[in-house]
Order: structure tokens, then C-alpha cells, then sequence
């Protein structure tokens, strides 16, 4: 077995050790660490996703990821978003005689980053996406080096895909939390000011809003005050 692919192996199953629900940069860096293992360099990684206003990128290892990343989204072509967008795989072999995305090619060139893996992440998830790997040396005159990159990219893409996931997830979890508790304190506000002022649950409620607007603070901040000093309008 070629030492480069044993080490691949290796590298693949501490791919799928990698914790899911850590913060997106620390899983970034554990799988930019496995990538260098793996192919050897300093390969660089950065996650795009395609939301209803277009891509962007989630988090990178490094900040020419982002900057090749940019150059993609401004031309609106380019491996990353075709990869996000289909769930497949694109492969710019060698930056230097790439011709399907121009603009792409003449960044990578210029940031010295002639090779790019780009694979979507698995198909049915809720976050359409994808691993973006930018490499130092150009993949087409090493067809090993190529292989392991693609099925580095792929396994990544699983991996990272899970984590941004997880991070959608936990971060709708703390909106709805955040909902249920200003539903609670402007509920209690309400009841404070329909007793005090025998107003009803609207007439209440428009009492709030009518402070918020005229201090631009947010009815739940205002509703808060009532509740915990009694005063209304709040000092």
C-alpha cells in the first residue's frame, strides 16, 4: 500500500470522530488539521452555503479560502457554488489551464492555490452546501494526490455538513427559547397594566408598543421593566 493512502485511511475515520456539535470553526480547524495529514501542504478549507439570497461562506480554516470563495460569488460561477448547488463533486485540476471558470482560475493562480475539491454536501439535507479544499500544487500530474483528495473532500463534506446542521438547529432552538420567554414577560407587563389601569389585553399591549416606539426600545426590554420595577411608563 502506498504510505500516503494508508495515512488517508487513518485520516477518514478520524473524520467521522470529529464532534458535530462544536462551534463551526473549531470543527474547521480539526478537519483543515486532517486535510494536511492527509495531503500533505497547507490545504485550506471553507464552507459555502446557498440560502434564498445566494451563497456565502460559514467559516474558512484560512482567509484565502474566503477570498477565492468571493471571487466565485461575483462572477456567479465557479466549482464552489456548482458543488453547494447539485450535492456533487468539481475538480479544478490545475488552476494554470482551467477554462471553465476564468475568473476562479486567475485568483487561484494569483494566491498560488492551483488545485480545488469542492464537494456538496450529502443530498436530502435541510442546508444545501458544500467543503471547498484549496491546494497548493496543481492535481493533474498526480493522479494519487487527486484521489485522495476527492475522497478526503467527500468524507469532510459529511462531516461538516452535520456540524452546520447541528449549528442551524441549535441556533433556531435559542430564537424559539428567546420567543416563548418575551411571549411570557410581555404577557405578565400586559396583566400588570390591564390591573393598574383596568385596560384591556389589547389597550395594554398598545401601551407597550406606543413606549417602545417613542424610546426605540423593544417591547420585550419595555415589558421587562414594567414587571420588574412596577413602573410604568418604565424610569
Amino acid at each position: 500500500m502506498n504510505p500516503a493512502d494508508g495515512r488517508l485511511s487513518g485520516v477518514l475515520l478520524d473524520l467521522g470522530l470529529v464532534p458535530v456539535d462544536r462551534p463551526l470553526p473549531l470543527v474547521l480547524e480539526q478537519v483543515a488539521g486532517l486535510a494536511t495529514e492527509a495531503l500533505g501542504g497547507l490545504p485550506a478549507v471553507s464552507v459555502t452555503v446557498v440560502g434564498p439570497d445566494g451563497a456565502s461562506t460559514v467559516g474558512t480554516s484560512a482567509q484565502v479560502a474566503a477570498d477565492l470563495d468571493a471571487v466565485q460569488y461575483r462572477a456567479g460561477r465557479g466549482a464552489c457554488l456548482e458543488a453547494a448547488t447539485t450535492g456533487g463533486l468539481r475538480v479544478l485540476p490545475d488552476a494554470v489551464s482551467e477554462r471553465r471558470w476564468p475568473e476562479l482560475a486567475r485568483a487561484a493562480v494569483s494566491a498560488d492555490r492551483r488545485g480545488l475539491v469542492s464537494a456538496g454536501f450529502p443530498a436530502g439535507r435541510t442546508v444545501p452546501g458544500g467543503l471547498n479544499l484549496y491546494l497548493q500544487p496543481p492535481l493533474r500530474p498526480d493522479a494519487g494526490l487527486r484521489e485522495r483528495a476527492e475522497r478526503f473532500a467527500a468524507h469532510a463534506a459529511v462531516t461538516v455538513g452535520n456540524a452546520v446542521l447541528h449549528g442551524r438547529t441549535a441556533q433556531l432552538a435559542g430564537h424559539l427559547q428567546l420567543a416563548l420567554d418575551s411571549r411570557a414577560v410581555i404577557d405578565q407587563a400586559k396583566g400588570i397594566l390591564m390591573e393598574r389601569f383596568r385596560l384591556t389585553a389589547a389597550q395594554a399591549f398598545e401601551a407597550l408598543t406606543r413606549v417602545s416606539n417613542q424610546t426605540n426600545t423593544k417591547v420585550r426590554d419595555v415589558a421587562a421593566d414594567v414587571v420588574q420595577t412596577g413602573q410604568f411608563p418604565p424610569v
